[in-house]
């Protein structure tokens, strides 16, 4: 199996964060999940390094998850896409379960991998 590119992984990055921060806090039980997957996958750091700038610029989340699916349309079908997806849900599960905002990112990025279009009306917005 190749390693997934530094660009896949950085877009990656961006869902992850925008997956831990939609519900309005990444908190540190989902920093701690990220951080045991990407220990135990040393080939993902860039993930990490992308999930810890974006949670230094506190951005929207809706906005740095549609700037991210852009280069996943861009690079279509990948065999990392499955890890990808299982880490999402471990990220989402960490803090009291998932939530239906996450649950909502999590399926929209399951559907576009496989080619659907991204809707995203209403406009999820986060808790605070």
């Amino acid at each position: 199996m190749d390693l997934p590119n530094k660009e896949l992984q950085e877009a990656f990055g961006k869902v992850v964060y925008s997956v831990a921060k939609i519900d309005g806090e990444v908190q540190q039980v989902e920093i701690d999940a990220l951080d045991k997957i990407i220990a135990e996958n040393e080939w993902a750091k860039e993930v990490l390094k992308s999930f810890n700038k974006e949670t230094k610029l506190d951005n929207d989340p809706n906005l740095i998850f549609l700037k991210a699916m852009r280069v996943f349309r861009i690079y279509g079908s990948n065999e990392h896409y499955p890890f990808f997806i299982d880490l999402l849900i471990k990220i989402a599960e960490a803090h009291d379960g998932i939530v239906p905002e996450e649950q909502k990112l999590i399926d929209l990025f399951t559907n576009a991998l496989k080619g659907d279009i991204i809707k995203f009306d209403p406009y999820v917005k986060p808790v605070r």
